[in-house]
């Protein structure tokens, strides 16, 4: 006796095919929530910045008797040491997805390559399934 297929596994295979990774989609929204941060010695001059460019900036009334070109090339350095913050924390996000050392996107078999290869392997895989699935149904039509 054949069984009769579940109408709706077909279905079901073909919605789970169609939906985004949620994990790159969540690892996305991480790398966007990062924000760089960078103050000088005395903390009268703070800097924040994230994946939008300078979000925050502080300074302390006292900072403004430093002068216009002591404070200007302040906030500019600490910038660059926020920028440099995120950039350091952006990459340990990654590294916690793609692993250790150096992301080479060029080297073979670097860990990004690595991962969408499993992913388009996983793809083809539900692919070859519903095709089967598919061939089965119209075999038994």
């Amino acid at each position: 006796m054949t069984a009769i297929p579940d109408e709706g596994a077909l279905d079901r295979l073909i919605d789970r095919a169609r939906q985004p990774d949620t994990g790159l989609d969540d690892l996305y929204q991480q790398v966007l929530a990062v924000t760089g941060t960078a103050s000088d010695p005395d903390d009268l001059v703070r800097v924040e910045c994230s994946a939008e460019g300078v979000t925050g900036l502080h300074i302390d009334p006292r900072a403004m008797r430093w002068g216009s070109q002591r404070l200007s090339e302040t906030i500019l350095r600490l910038i660059a040491e926020a920028l440099a913050d995120l950039q350091a924390r952006s990459a340990e996000l990654l590294r916690e997805v793609v692993g250790d050392g150096p992301l080479d996107l060029s080297a073979q078999d670097n860990p990004a390559d690595v991962r969408m290869r499993e992913a388009r392997e996983a793809y083809e895989s539900a692919l070859d399934q519903a095709m089967a699935e598919l061939a089965r149904i119209e075999r038994e039509l």
